[in-house]
């Protein structure tokens, strides 16, 4: 089945961007709801599941989902803490910086289990619109001479479980709102500072 060009996502309107692992994961996810909603047949979700995983720009994605969706009202923003189909074995994910560095923001899915080390130098993991597999993250520090900052929505709980030597580390959550999920922060930083902080979606980063 080929699914018909929108023609109100083309280059003028963004349409011919390229997609990445998060955009393709963001339509898969909601064609998984639909199908276990009843909304599409078994045939339609293998199809559009394939057509997602393959689609290289916007205009390629946007008529997988174009009738499970209201176009005639107002989109609302996405969710904080949306969710994608779980990565059952999936390694743990490392981000490494040294002598500069790092920052993950927008839409990205971090793994469950997320492995920072960093050495003179920075790291920013922006959770705010991340899209996870499960109902917590955990991120595991190894910081000296250097600096960690995680930002999350406002709302999440937030545990920390990092040990600071000659150095510092610091949360700062807002009330726990029921349903979201957890954000552990565990590890070593000597020398340097792990910070936690929450902030709304609007708000930019510093």
């Amino acid at each position: 089945m080929s699914y018909p060009e929108p023609s109100d996502v083309g280059p003028a309107a963004g349409g011919n961007r390229p997609v990445f692992d998060s955009d393709r994961n963001q339509v898969i996810a909601l064609l998984e709801a639909a199908y276990a909603e009843g909304r599409i047949t078994a045939a339609e979700h293998t199809e559009r599941i394939q057509a997602a995983k393959a689609a290289e720009t916007f205009d390629d994605l946007v008529p997988l989902t174009r009738d499970l969706v209201a176009l005639d009202e107002p989109t609302a923003p996405a969710p904080a803490w949306s969710r994608a189909p779980s990565q059952s074995g999936a390694e743990p994910e490392l981000i490494v910086t040294l002598f500069g560095g790092t920052e993950r923001r927008g839409r990205w899915q971090p793994r469950r289990n997320l492995s920072v080390l960093t050495l003179f130098g920075g790291t920013s993991l922006d959770l705010r619109q991340a899209i996870f597999t499960g109902n917590s993250c955990e991120i595991n520090v190894f910081c000296l001479f250097g600096g960690v900052s995680v930002i999350v929505p406002e709302g999440v709980d937030v545990e920390n479980r990092v040990t600071a030597i000659f150095g510092g580390s610091d949360v700062k959550a807002t009330p726990v709102m029921p349903g979201t999920p957890k954000v552990v922060v565990r590890g070593f930083v000597g020398f340097g500072g792990v910070e936690t902080r929450a902030k709304p979606l609007d708000d930019p980063d510093d």
